[in-house]
C-alpha cells in the first residue's frame, strides 16, 4: 500500500531524468512521491537494478534545480497506448533534499 499519494504532471517534459554518471537523458518523470517516481522513457529497465539519477527542473523563478537520487527499479513495461516505456522506482537511500522538494511541490511552493 502506498504511503504517499503521487503528484502527476500534465507535461511529461517538466522534469528531466539523466544518468548521473554520464549525464545522458534517459527520460522524464511521469509522477512522483516522497518515496519514488515513475520514469517515462524509451528503454525497458531491469527490475531490481539500481541507478544513480539526476532530476533537472526549473523552479518558479526559472532557475535550474538539480537533485541527485539513488533508486531501485521495481517494475518496467511498455505502455501500448503511449508507446513510452514506464518504469517505477523507489529510493534506495534516504534523500532529504528530494523529500523536501517533493513536499514543496505538493504544497504548491515550488522552490
Amino acid at each position: 500500500m502506498r504511503q504517499h499519494s503521487r503528484i502527476t504532471f500534465r507535461s511529461i517534459f517538466r522534469i528531466k531524468v539523466s544518468n548521473r554518471a554520464n549525464k545522458r537523458l534517459i527520460g522524464y518523470v511521469g509522477d512522483i512521491s516522497e518515496t519514488g517516481l515513475k520514469l517515462l522513457g524509451d528503454v525497458l529497465l531491469e527490475v531490481d537494478s539500481t541507478a544513480a539519477l539526476q532530476l533537472k527542473t526549473r523552479d518558479k523563478d526559472g532557475h535550474m534545480r538539480k537533485i541527485d537520487i539513488d533508486v531501485v527499479c521495481l517494475w518496467s513495461r511498455e505502455n501500448e497506448k503511449t508507446g513510452h516505456v514506464e518504469s517505477g522506482f523507489t529510493l534506495a537511500a534516504p534523500s532529504p533534499d528530494f523529500v523536501n522538494w517533493v513536499s514543496s511541490l505538493r504544497n504548491g511552493r515550488i522552490t
